[in-house]
């Protein structure tokens, strides 16, 4: 491994190492994957454990009111406060798919209307509106990003070209799955509005890697799994609910939620289950604030991915960066193509043959490598991950890239 320069203390060091064994990860494995599904810390997982015992004691008056109740809603206003809504407005759900449901299958869309999103939302996200599209009868509307884009106002800029008076809803993500981009949701919001449309933003990746803050920007709709960067426990996610669709929408599984009332936890996860792991987001919340999430966590992981990005940019031939550049427009995720790479190919020798999980997906029409770096990841893992691939490029190279005539 190549001896590099560390701009990281021995004491910060040392700091992070500890917190990395609050984890359950393996040894010899090498974790750059935590945009698909975060670990969850051993502290929260094991007070989520305990909880789950108790319940179990007394199923009956544990899974309600008396425990588990309190311990939810309390988890709710915590992560309201978190995102800057208000808990009657937070929807507790399973995944920023759930989240997704409640616009997608709640709104009243009129014929020959249209929906607007960018050619890089979530698969699932672009299938269910393509699924209403057909059964309501209104047009799919497509927004070639730019990759990457120059400022934040070229991302406006590129909706606003798009956006007719037929517009109802207008999808965009606040991080983009696809390269890391981080989004502005208040100025994307506003051209929503200005249009008459409802502004719907899949925020999956947001919540616990940037600073949110939905109320302040208007957004109708704000849909987010909590699995993910805020490493809470599987199936936790937000949906956040504006007020005037609190009543007005049906909920996408029906049950006692069918009586309007005016807080969005009608859209919760409804019917019988595992309620422990919600009040675990709460815990995974208290986690990262125990540490310093705005004065600790980010900041370390701002410079895990400037530190990455400068070595992809110095030392692997042909790379090139498919997210801006600057804690503005860019937040953990770190994308960059290798023009006549097969990445998939890349991405199972890396797994297969060195035990470091990364990924590659695509942005618009061009296949990209994604790599996650969050605060349990060090900067030996980015070494890692750079001398290993630099290996691949250089020794596998009849197998990874096209011929070219």
């Amino acid at each position: 491994m190549a001896a590099r320069d560390k701009p990281i203390t021995d004491e910060e060091r040392a700091f992070w190492a500890d917190i990395r064994r609050q984890f359950y990860l393996e040894d010899g494995v090498t974790f750059l994957q935590g945009g698909s599904v975060g670990p969850s810390a051993r502290p929260v997982i094991e007070q989520v454990i305990e909880w789950l015992r108790e319940v179990e004691a007394n199923p009956l008056y544990n899974q309600g009111g008396r425990l588990m109740g309190p311990l939810v809603e309390s988890a709710r206003e915590k992560v309201a406060d978190f995102t800057g809504a208000s808990a009657k407005n937070t929807a507790l759900v399973l995944n920023t798919t759930m989240g997704m449901n409640v616009p997608a299958r709640g709104l009243p869309l009129q014929p020959g209307g249209e929906v607007l999103m960018s050619d890089q939302e979530y698969p699932s996200v672009q299938r269910m509106w393509e699924h209403m599209a057909r059964t309501q009868h209104v047009l799919i509307r497509k927004v070639p990003l730019p990759t990457p884009p120059e400022s934040p106002g070229e991302i406006v800029d590129a909706f606003a070209a798009r956006v007719t008076p037929r517009t109802q809803v207008m999808v965009f993500s606040h991080v983009y799955c696809t390269t890391g981009l981080v989004a502005p949701v208040g100025e994307l919001t506003a051209l929503a509005h200005e249009h008459g449309a409802v502004a719907v933003v899949d925020g999956a990746h947001a919540v616990g890697m940037v600073p949110v803050d939905i109320e302040a920007w208007g957004c109708d709709f704000y849909a987010s799994s909590t699995h993910k960067w805020l490493l809470a426990p599987k199936g936790t996610g937000i949906c956040y609910v504006a007020d005037p669709y609190l009543s007005a929408l049906p909920a996408p599984i029906l049950g006692y939620n069918t009586a309007p009332f005016g807080r969005a936890g009608r859209f919760d996860v409804t019917g019988t289950h595992d309620v422990t792991h919600f009040a675990g987001l709460g815990a995974a919340i208290d986690y990262q604030l125990g540490i310093g999430w705005e004065d600790r966590i980010r900041p370390y992981c701002l410079g895990l991915a400037r530190y990455l990005r400068e070595l992809i940019t110095t030392e692997i031939e042909g790379a090139r960066m498919t997210v801006p550049p600057g804690p503005g427009m860019s937040g953990f995720l770190t994308s960059f193509t290798i023009d006549g790479c097969n990445l998939r190919k890349v991405v199972a020798l890396m797994w297969e043959e060195y035990r470091i999980q990364i990924a590659a997906t695509r942005a618009g029409d061009q296949p990209v490598f994604r790599i996650s770096t969050h605060f349990y990841d060090c900067y030996e893992d980015i070494d890692r991950f750079i001398d290993v691939l630099k290996e691949v490029l250089a020794t596998r190279r009849d197998e990874l890239f096209e011929e070219r005539e």
